[in-house]
């Protein structure tokens, strides 16, 4: 394992875990000088196994990826703000499941990979897996993981939650 930390990972999914998530993220970059690098990881409704069968026209691929792109926006700038101060910020959107593309964006010994925790019910663990489990299994780097905030209990984001504000 590196001693230095280069680029911060987080997995983003629009929840109060991911937006505590980011914010740790956000401070883990500043006080390294590193990247901080939010990842919003999506998959087609019904999953990629529907669309292999029946794939979705291209103006609806894009759209959702614009859906995905801006939610991935929206709570960067709940989590950080209109404009984050202190790190280099480059947030990624990537068609996939979160687990695996977490894990392989953050394959590097100089990376740290932050994610938050309880975001999400038994059922849609049990039907979906855990993403942060999968994380903690197969990363090869650093994996910090971080409960919701007490005042975002609600699982719900706003603007009002960013910092300074």
């Amino acid at each position: 394992m590196s001693e230095t930390i280069e680029r911060v990972v987080v997995g983003v999914d629009g929840s109060a875990g991911s937006v505590a998530a980011l914010r740790q993220g956000a401070r883990e970059a500043a006080r390294h000088g590193a990247v901080l690098c939010p990842v919003f990881a999506w998959s087609p409704p019904g999953g990629e196994a529907a669309d292999a069968v029946n794939p979705a026209p291209a103006d609806v691929r894009a759209h959702w990826e614009r859906a995905a792109e801006r939610r991935l926006r929206r709570t960067c700038e709940a989590a950080l703000g209109p404009a984050p101060a202190g790190a280099e910020v480059r947030p990624r959107t990537v068609r996939a499941d979160a687990g695996p593309a977490l894990v392989a964006l953050s394959r590097h010994d100089a990376d740290l990979l932050v994610m938050g925790a309880g975001s999400h019910g038994v059922l849609h663990r049990f039907l979906r897996g855990s993403v942060t489990r999968h994380c903690l299994k197969h990363a090869s780097c650093p994996v910090l993981v971080v409960r919701p905030e007490p005042e975002a209990a609600d699982g719900r984001i706003t603007a009002a939650a960013g910092p300074g504000r």
